[in-house]
């Protein structure tokens, strides 16, 4: 079994943006899409779905140039389901929900010959890169957007749950929302009537989107039209049992694309808007499934609804009826051509009842365990038709804790203010913008690569996590705390602690880290600015020490001027101290051997179970010496999982990269250009890169440091093997008798990883 991360990233694989642009930026933004959407998918962060979003928005502009025309609709969507969700009985989260959806789709389509020969045939494209590209978009629109109407619903679900309440289920007079100025909402205006007429090849009018979204379903699945008609309208404005979000998510998404002179709705876009519109109840309740969707006849439409059903994990629950069955935290699959098999991870297979006090089985694990949930979707009388073969199973494991949780706002408008006055404070820095009124600077930051973009936004998303590290966070309320004017100030964060410079540390990391994951390294040969972004080489990809002093006042500057940038074009975002602490901080020594015969994934899956068991509680600092094998391998695992490395040298960085080469050769041990890159990657990814030397130049004034500063150990060690005749035994064995001298013992605080040498 597989994460969906890994079948929906063989999408990408013979992805070209290329046809869509004419510079150089098209493979930049695919890798960027990639990350993003990779990241999401192991976070599930909203703020990592928000860039998903981005992306999408950015690349095939949907609404137009930039992402500020989709912003606001994505945006309220969230924010408002989150603000009135909790006054409903059954509601979950739908900002992620769809980006999962996304990526189902591209799974399944990249893994699934099938269904991908099914699309293909039915609107008569070939297998190629153009198809693929296609399919992107398409899908898109239709999984990014089938549930912007959702706020219709809430209105709705509102009234009707307040009103349960009250008087109960049954209660012959409680009121319901039904919406006036309907007509007016649905009319077509006789300029986008011709358009509609050139665009669809037709001679028909279409005076409403009912009649448009009836004449789509009548060509793919044979519905009535004139029936179609008024069952849209009985069911929209006289329907006091349920209100079709499908619906208004088809509506406003019609709109929107309306709205754009140069787009037009062909019959490929009206295939996403009557998918959307059929995805909630339309077929299943209203028809009784009396025209059933597969992939021969509504590719887009089968796809969509069999996505929305199978995104049934880490989905958050804000209706407290839904808070009552928790659904699967986490799923794993296994798909190829035809099948899909599916583990949905629970924490448990019961839930409470807070009706008799008892414990029950949870509903949606019964519903996985007896076959109901895979029979509502292509079981007799399904949702679907179709030959799929589908197999769910309900697994229980423990629920792997996030520790993404900071008192800083993570709401979106704050999110693209933040990254823009980033961007501004570069602008300044650098004397690129002489103009700095809010249009200027968001023009100029609407003007970058997308790969700049995201950069800028990633930036701004991970100020949550560092000023939390320094007591701080950022709100756009006014709130009860000391409001921080200037970071050189020593009157918050941690006393008596450098905040500027620790801001600054943590973002050349974090900057490094995503160069690396954008495939650039570390180089000099360059001579231009665009030469280095054509060859992804940077001479600054060294640790924070390394750097020259004008870069690091460079940073200072650039990380200061955010705050006042912040309050002139941020709405009035503030950074607060907080009047508490954070988690503690531990510090781990890692050593070990050199050279070792055991597989590194093995070694590296020790390693990070005895990492993880410390960052529950903690805030985990790695320390090493970078030495060839297993300090290096230690610090990559911290950097896998996402824990701040320091780096303690016996000389100069330069000097260091030459001894550890030197040290292999002397041993016999090749070591090549890649190897000496790897050692420079892991170094500049360290927040510190201190050197303590001794007189002869060897490791021990290093070592002995590291055992002094260190809360506990872990060693790669062939214990049994390192007698009085192995070469190593001053090394590792020594340094192990040094942190027992400051007190750590074997066990409780040192812990082996065995190794063979």
């Amino acid at each position: 079994m597989k994460t969906l991360s890994c079948y929906a990233d063989k999408f990408f694989d013979d992805l070209d943006f290329t046809p869509l642009y004419s510079d150089e930026y098209a493979e930049s933004d695919k890798q960027c899409f990639r990350k993003v959407l990779s990241q999401f998918l192991s976070s599930g962060d909203k703020s990592d779905a928000f860039c998903v979003y981005f992306c999408f928005s950015e690349i095939f502009k949907l609404f137009g140039k930039g992402y500020g025309n989709t912003q606001k609709l994505l945006e309220l969507l969230s924010d408002h389901e989150y603000h009135s969700g909790e006054l409903l009985a059954k509601h979950r989260d739908h900002y992620s929900h769809s980006a999962y959806v996304f990526a189902i789709g591209l799974a399944i389509y990249a893994n699934d010959s099938t269904f991908r020969s099914d699309f293909l045939s039915f609107y008569s494209l070939p297998d190629d890169n153009n198809s693929r590209r296609h399919f992107m978009y398409l899908w898109g629109m239709a999984s990014l957007f089938h549930d912007i109407g959702y706020p219709f619903q809430l209105a709705h679900e509102q009234i009707k749950t307040y009103t349960s309440d009250l008087w109960g289920k049954s209660a012959p007079f409680s009121p319901y929302v039904s919406f006036g100025n309907y007509d007016e909402l649905i009319k077509i205006s006789d300029a986008d009537i011709g358009r509609l007429c050139h665009a669809l090849k037709t001679d028909r009018k279409f005076e409403t989107f009912n009649q448009l979204f009836a004449y789509g379903l009548h060509l793919r699945l044979g519905y009535d039209e004139e029936e179609l008609c008024s069952r849209l309208r009985e069911r929209t404005l006289r329907q006091p049992a349920f209100m079709d979000h499908g619906y208004f998510s088809a509506i406003i998404l019609t709109k929107q694309l309306l709205a754009l002179s140069e787009v037009e709705l062909t019959l490929d876009k009206l295939d996403v808007l009557t998918a959307i519109l059929l995805h909630n109840s339309l077929s299943q309740h209203e028809y009784k499934n009396r025209y059933p969707v597969s992939p021969h006849n509504h590719p887009l439409a089968y796809l969509l609804m069999l996505c929305d059903e199978l995104q049934n994990w880490d989905r958050q629950a804000y209706g407290k009826e839904s808070k009552l069955d928790p659904i699967a935290w986490d799923i794993k699959l296994e798909m190829g051509d035809n099948f899909i098999n599916a583990d949905y991870i629970f924490e448990s297979c019961t839930a409470f009842d807070y009706v008799t006090g008892l414990e029950r089985i949870n509903k949606h694990f019964d519903d996985a365990q007896t076959g109901r949930f895979v029979n509502k979707i292509i079981g007799e009388g399904g949702i679907l038709k179709s030959d799929l073969k589908l197999k769910v199973t309900p697994k229980i494991a423990p629920k792997a804790k996030r520790n993404r949780l900071y008192a800083s706002e993570n709401n979106f408008i704050n999110l693209c203010d933040f990254a823009r006055a980033i961007h501004a404070s570069y602008c300044k820095l650098v004397g690129s913008s002489a103009d700095d009124t809010r249009k200027a600077l968001s023009d100029e930051f609407d003007s970058l690569s997308l790969e700049f973009k995201i950069s800028n936004i990633e930036q701004a998303k991970s100020y949550a996590n560092k000023l939390e590290l320094i007591n701080c966070f950022f709100s756009s309320k006014d709130l009860d705390y000391p409001v921080i004017t200037d970071f050189r100030s020593s009157d918050y964060g941690i006393s008596g602690s450098d905040n500027l410079g620790f801001l600054c540390r943590e973002e050349h990391v974090r900057w490094v880290k995503e160069k690396l994951n954008m495939g650039w390294k570390y180089g000099t040969d360059y001579s231009s600015n665009a030469e280095r972004n054509s060859k992804k080489i940077h001479k600054d990809i060294v640790p924070y020490e390394v750097l020259t002093p004008e870069e690091q006042a460079k940073d200072e500057l650039m990380v200061n001027n955010i705050i006042p940038f912040l309050k002139k074009f941020g709405h009035n975002i503030r950074i607060y101290n907080y009047r508490t602490g954070r988690k503690p901080d531990i510090e781990i020594t890692g050593i070990g051997h050199r050279f070792f015969t055991d597989e590194k994934d093995k070694l590296k899956e020790k390693i990070k179970q005895l990492l993880k068991r410390y960052s529950r509680d903690n805030r985990v600092i790695v320390r090493t010496c970078f030495a060839y094998g297993a300090d290096q391998l230690i610090a990559e695992c911290a950097n896998e999982m996402g824990i701040t490395t320091k780096a303690v040298l016996p000389v100069q960085y330069e000097k260091y990269i030459d001894m550890v080469r030197s040290d292999c050769l002397a041993q016999g041990r090749p070591y090549s250009e890649e190897d000496e890159l790897r050692l420079r990657h892991l170094l500049a990814q360290t927040v510190v890169c201190k050197v303590i030397s001794s007189p002869d130049g060897s490791y021990d004034a290093a070592m002995r440091y590291l055992m002094k500063k260190c809360d506990k150990v872990i060693v790669v060690w062939d214990k049994e093997s390192d007698d009085d005749s192995a070469a190593e035994k001053s090394h590792t064995a020594q340094a192990l008798e040094i942190a027992k001298e400051h007190g750590l013992t074997m066990f409780d605080d040192i812990h082996v990883v065995g190794c063979h040498r």
